[in-house]
């Protein structure tokens, strides 16, 4: 492999449970990993591992020692950043410096910055972060070595001191000692059933179930009467993609993505473009698919999530006009009136806009606040797919543009609400890299998507534009929402 060539593919491949490795850690902790999901990492304050089936934890002052079950989980990858190195690819510029050796393994030296927070001109050379050095196992794809800034002047290494990737293991140091919590899969909490309410009990794992039921509490499908203005309640969400079927083991079903597939969503496209944005949501009918041992349960967040779905109509169909210049200058005009939020949302690079009906809240770029448009930016940059399991990358049409389908599965950690959800289908624009159309699945119910219409790049010169009859507040709380 020369350079840059092949090197997303690399990192995205990488895949910890094919991994036979024995590994001592700079930081004093210990790994060893075995195919079949099977690991055991020690350190001095606690261990933790898996059969392959089961995560466990042992900690040095066990406060529960009858190895009850204390979460709902599956297996996880020891040493994540390293073993998962697909992290480096959403939103970011990778160069190769050179070939090294480390653990006695070929490695490439990699640069992975962050991409300015736009793509026209130049930035600035103090906006830009210090880049992340990586050395990257050149066969495997994992990570050997992390330097990272740490504050202004530090720092922060990780590093394999040593590595053994074809060791002896006795296969009782992955089984859980005596007095260790083991955790549950969410199949076993519903009685083994993997349909779609094993599915839907999946979405609503740990911390996800709490901030769905909020979005949806707070969305603009909220139930009331009359409906807003602007919504349109419709009967079902478009059909045009099949849902993609998914493993035991959650990935998606059909051919693995090509490297230029692979490419392109690292690199994504334009970033300039104005459209109308059609959203769809249909939650209300998941509630029905839930077992009631499993709404009894609670268990993260659960009881609450589907208390907020059974309050949804079945499905809502919402339209925006959209402009995006970068992810720091953009304009989302709502066509409709959300119960809480604001009708028009904006940024310019230096200021932020939320225009409500009777005034307009500002504040500065670099001012924390809840702006919403995460779901504006998956369109526009769909390098978020490379931490997702992907399959497909056949080429369909929209209109007279020639794209690609793309299967994505959960998987790799997900920042992506659309990925909240089990499994999604994205169609990406061949030559723009925009995302035109995507659709979330449980099972084979869609019940969210996303697609772009009316879609050009000629936007001219960005500026917001923002009614000039309101009164302005200037917003100064750290967190105004």
């Amino acid at each position: 492999m020369s350079d840059e060539h092949g090197l997303v593919g690399l990192l995205y491949r990488a895949d910890w449970t094919r991994l036979r490795m024995s590994a001592e850690v700079s930081d004093g902790s210990t790994v060893l990993v075995a195919p079949g999901r099977r690991y055991r990492y020690q350190s001095a304050e606690f261990v933790t591992g898996c059969d392959g089936g089961r995560p466990w934890e042992l900690e040095a002052e066990d406060e529960d020692p009858d190895g009850s079950v204390h979460w709902i989980s599956g297996p996880e990858a020891p040493l994540r950043r390293m073993l998962c190195p697909a992290w480096m690819l959403e939103d970011s510029e990778l160069q190769v410096l050179g070939r090294v050796r480390a653990c006695g393994r070929a490695a490439l030296d990699v640069a992975m910055t962050r991409r300015p927070r736009g793509r026209r001109g130049p930035e600035p050379s103090d906006d830009r972060p210090a880049p992340v050095r990586v050395l990257v196992d050149a066969e495997l794809g994992i990570l050997l070595r992390i330097a990272e800034p740490h504050g202004s002047e530090e720092t922060q290494v990780t590093e394999l001191v040593t590595a053994d990737f074809d060791p002896v293991i006795d296969p009782d140091l992955f089984r859980p000692p005596p007095g260790s919590r083991i955790a549950e899969g969410i199949g076993e909490a519903l009685g083994g059933s993997f349909g779609p309410a094993w599915w839907a009990a999946k979405t609503a794992g740990g911390l996800a179930a709490g901030a769905l039921a909020a979005w949806i509490r707070y969305s603009p499908l909220r139930r009331r009467q009359p409906p807003y203005d602007g919504m349109d309640l419709e009967a079902a969400i478009p059909p045009d993609d099949p849902p993609p079927e998914l493993s035991a083991d959650g990935v998606p079903d059909g051919p693995p993505v090509s490297d230029e597939l692979l490419d392109l969503l690292h690199t994504g496209g334009s970033y300039e473009f104005a459209a109308t944005l059609h959203e769809w949501v249909g939650l209300g009918a998941l509630a029905s698919s839930v077992p009631a041992a499993a709404r009894r349960a609670g268990f993260g967040g659960l009881g609450l999530l589907m208390d907020a779905i059974a309050e949804q109509p079945a499905t809502g169909h919402l339209t925006s006009r959209i402009r995006f210049a970068g992810q720091a200058r953009y304009q989302i005009d709502r066509e409709y009136q959300p119960p809480r939020g604001p009708l028009t949302i904006a940024r310019d690079g230096d200021r932020w806009w939320q225009v409500y009906s009777d005034k307009i809240v500002t504040g500065p770029a670099k001012l924390p606040h809840g702006d919403m448009s995460s779901g504006i930016r998956e369109l526009a940059d769909p390098s978020w797919l490379l931490q997702c399991r992907l399959s497909g990358g056949s080429t369909v049409h929209v209109g007279s543009r020639r794209a690609y389908r793309i299967n994505a599965a959960r998987g790799r950690g997900f920042k992506s609400f659309a990925m909240m959800f089990p499994a999604a289908v994205a169609v990406v624009d061949a030559d723009l890299g925009v995302v035109w159309r995507l659709t979330s699945y449980i099972g084979a119910r869609p019940v969210q998507r996303q697609e772009l219409r009316d879609l050009t790049t000629d936007v001219g010169d960005f500026q917001v534009a923002l009614p000039d009859n309101l009164p302005t507040v200037e917003e100064t709380r750290p967190f105004p929402f």
